[in-house]
């Protein structure tokens, strides 16, 4: 199987079988380098030289030729033109014919290329003076709002029509007095300041005549006896011919450069509506003078676009409203939420009118997602949770689905908790998505490269990075997906063969035997599941560590050749699926084929956690994955594209149920074979110091504690032993240093003791009393 991550074209993985195989990162093919081709000048054959050339006689017969077609970084043709001269050799002539295209082209290039800075300056100019023209028009826009919404008393307005529709005549009677009284605020406020205005004049007018004759009157009598200074009245009214005389001057200027005071007037203006514009955002420009502006255009999402959209989906009850007036009639109240920038999106809120239920808009999805100029992908339709009538409305911003997702948050540092979720991606606004895991199971499913593994893998990071957790993967395939995680795997499994099915079909019944021991714990501490537990128990008791199953390429479990054992292997599978939740043992089921043969229907029925990827168009399988009707529903992955050659497309986006509240695309995050190895590392580090410290505490006798837990453990109805898996998993569950034994470690360890196992049909039957003899016979032998 591919991978589903996001690794170039060109790089491939060198696999081995077993558990101890390393990747190899192939290169990629390189690129050829493209240059220029330059087609010398040949002579032709007189013999088939034609008589004339875009019609221009040739006298000798030998006339001229012009060079071939070059093709020039694969989009430009050039041609050369030349005249073949008598005498000169035939290297001569070519060289000529090179210098005289190299000479063409480096002279054109160099005028193509004056003529493009010249258009790019002038663009950028041009978008330049746009750009902050329109954000100075929205400032005007909004400065001529507040100044009618001050005149208009809009506020007086919208709560009188309030009033009125609640139908509280007292408010309306009360509120329309107000308004009536209003009217009459800017008249007595204007007729106030023409009154001011006029008494001040006045009084400065009076205050200036008093002034002058009190001051001509004490300058002719100081001009007697000089008491006050040596001035009199000729000085008194020198000193007022200077002061008329600045007045006059000030006013010759006002008169002569009168064009400045309005040229000022205007710039605090624009100034000021730049700023009011400025602070709207770039989200009242169009899109393509905004500062992110991208090269293909979309629709705004403006009221009149979502209008005319709506009109055209071709419901009949929508399109008579609309012709009606709605939804701009005062009755409707459409607008619950005006469109507006959400995250990497726009959304609005608009209540619908009757016989429109948000249902039956969002059956016309496709339609409406063409007329807003978008991927079906890309709009969101749901009923509002408070009012069913209103319509929550969600465009993705184009090429949002396919930019690089955020970093995975805990690449460098940090640790997991099962009890809180581990990391998987990021909603399609951008906002990080936490995957419960308590009482969870997993179906993913998707085409090659749509990215299912890369959520697997992701979840997995997770899962090693909590050192109570264990993780089991078996691939049915030969590939590298995990075997950066190898030294922080409980169980790894790989291959296509029948050994490996086998493997995991061994491993999954054992974990059904340790159910029981398992509940016994349970019941031990009085607590109904590993969930209401909580860290601490599990702590101190190993047998009830998480356990995650990863069986990746499941469809080589489930597809068998006889019936029989297809029937045996879905009813252990169903049994474990349905009977493990509360005991924390998790299975997680990938195939790149859903459908029943592949995926059995009761399992994905009962899953929490589902996730399709790119399924290539087929129905059937999208809802093989995401329920029944699915997709009719709006939940489907048919839109979405897998990685190919030459690009990614849509790997890692995939479309799940329950991963978040609600139904939706989740993008995961993408760890690089390198980053996987390096959380590796750091969660190898954290499992070692644990194991270390358990294992100091005690030294164990596994012969003794086989025989121990034979003495605990019920063979099953028409078994006269129990088997094998049943002894590893309870030693397992007792204790730690057993942690990852199966049936290879419980009979070779019996075998090294005179004791083997006999397979009997794969269920390995081991006798209590051999395993006592064998105890004896080991105890009683002399040391060496």
């Amino acid at each position: 199987m591919a991978q589903d991550d996001t690794t170039p074209p060109g790089t491939g993985d060198n696999t081995t079988s077993g558990q101890a195989r390393t990747g190899r990162e192939q290169p990629g093919p390189g690129r050829a380098e493209t240059g220029t081709t330059v087609v010398p000048f040949r002579r032709p054959d007189p013999a088939s030289a034609p008589d004339s050339i875009d019609g221009e006689v040739i006298a000798n017969g030998t006339g001229m030729t012009t060079s071939e077609a070059r093709d020039t970084w694969g989009t430009r043709v050039l041609h050369g033109t030349g005249r073949v001269l008598a005498g000169p050799s035939d290297e001569t002539r070519a060289r000529l014919a090179v210098a005289t295209v190299d000479v063409a082209h480096t002279a054109s290039r160099r005028v193509a290329a004056g003529t493009r800075s010249g258009l790019r300056v002038t663009g950028r100019c041009a978008r330049f003076l746009n750009r902050h023209g329109r954000i100075i028009g929205k400032g005007m826009d909004a400065a001529r709002q507040r100044r009618r919404a001050d005149r208009e008393y809009t506020d007086l307005k919208a709560a009188r029509a309030a009033a009125k529709e609640q139908g509280d005549t007292a408010a309306v009677e009360s509120l329309t007095r107000q308004h009536n009284e209003s009217r009459h605020v800017g008249v007595d406020a204007a007729q106030k300041k023409a009154e001011l205005a006029w008494s001040v004049t006045w009084r400065t007018a009076a205050v200036l005549g008093v002034l002058f004759v009190v001051s001509v009157v004490v300058g002719g009598i100081n001009g007697f006896g000089r008491w006050l200074g040596v001035f009199n009245a000729n000085d008194v009214l020198a000193v007022w011919r200077d002061a008329l005389t600045i007045v006059y001057t000030v006013a010759v200027i006002v008169v002569t450069w009168w064009w400045a005071i309005p040229t000022g007037w205007l710039l605090v203006k624009l100034s000021r509506w730049w700023r009011d514009g400025n602070r709207l955002g770039d989200q009242v420009l169009p899109v393509h003078l905004r500062k992110q502006a991208t090269a293909n255009l979309r629709v705004e999402l403006t009221e009149s676009a979502i209008v005319a959209a709506l009109a055209n989906i071709g419901n009949s009850k929508l399109n008579t409203s609309i012709k009606d007036g709605w939804p701009h009639r005062d009755t409707d109240n459409a607008w619950v939420q005006p469109p507006m920038i959400d995250g990497k999106g726009w959304s609005t809120k608009i209540r619908l009118p009757q016989g429109a239920p948000v249902k039956a808009v969002d059956k016309a999805k496709e339609m409406l997602a063409h007329n807003l100029a978008c991927r079906p992908m890309e709009l969101f339709i749901r009923a509002d949770a408070e009012d069913p009538t209103v319509m929550d409305l969600f465009r993705l911003n184009q090429g949002v689905l396919r930019e690089p997702v955020a970093p995975y948050p805990l690449l460098h540092e940090g640790a997991t908790d099962y009890w809180q979720g581990f990391p998987v991606g990021v909603n399609l606004r951008g906002e990080p998505i936490v995957a419960d895991m308590p009482e969870r199971n997993f179906v993913l499913a998707g085409a090659p490269g749509s990215g299912k593994s890369t959520l697997m893998i992701t979840l997995g990071a997770g899962a090693i990075l909590d050192p109570l957790v264990d993780l089991d993967v078996f691939v049915f395939a030969e590939n590298n997906d995990y075997e950066a995680f190898a030294p922080c795997l409980t169980t790894y499994s790989t291959g296509a063969g029948e050994d490996n099915v086998n493997a995991a079909l061994d491993h999954l019944q054992a974990l059904y035997d340790d159910l029981t021991i398992r509940g016994r714990l349970l019941q031990k501490h009085n607590v109904n599941s590993v969930l209401e537990a909580g860290r601490d128990i599990v702590a101190r008791e190993p047998g009830l560590r998480p356990r995650i199953v990863v069986l990746e390429e499941c469809q080589r479990l489930f597809r068998q050749d006889k019936p029989e054992d297809r029937k045996r292997i879905v009813n252990l599978v169903i049994n474990l699926f349905m009977a493990s939740r509360k005991y924390a043992i998790h299975l997680a089921f990938l195939t790149p084929s859903p459908s029943d043969q592949s995926l059995p229907r009761d399992l994905v029925a009962m899953s929490t956690n589902r996730a399709c990827g790119a399924v290539n168009g087929n129905k059937a399988r999208n809802n093989a994955v995401l329920g029944e009707k699915a997709h009719e529903e709006g939940i489907s992955a048919l839109d979405l594209k897998p990685k190919t050659k030459t690009a990614l497309n849509d790997v890692g986006t995939l479309i799940t149920v329950g991963f978040m509240d609600e139904p939706g695309a989740l993008r995961t995050y993408v760890l690089k074979p390198e980053q996987r190895a390096q959380i590796a590392a750091r969660a190898a580090e954290a499992r070692g110091t644990a194991a270390a410290t358990t294992e100091l505490e005690v030294t164990r006798d596994p012969l003794a504690d086989v025989l121990a837990v034979l003495a605990e453990i019920t063979p099953r109805a028409g078994e006269e032993f129990p088997r094998a898996a049943a002894v590893a998993a309870a030693l397992a569950a007792r204790w730690n240093h057993y942690t990852g034994w199966q049936i290879k470690e419980v009979t070779e360890l019996l075998k090294i003791y005179g004791y083997k196992v006999p397979t009997t049909d794969r269920v390995f039957p081991i006798d209590p009393a051999r395993v006592a003899a064998a105890l004896t016979a080991r105890d009683s032998a002399p040391e060496e």
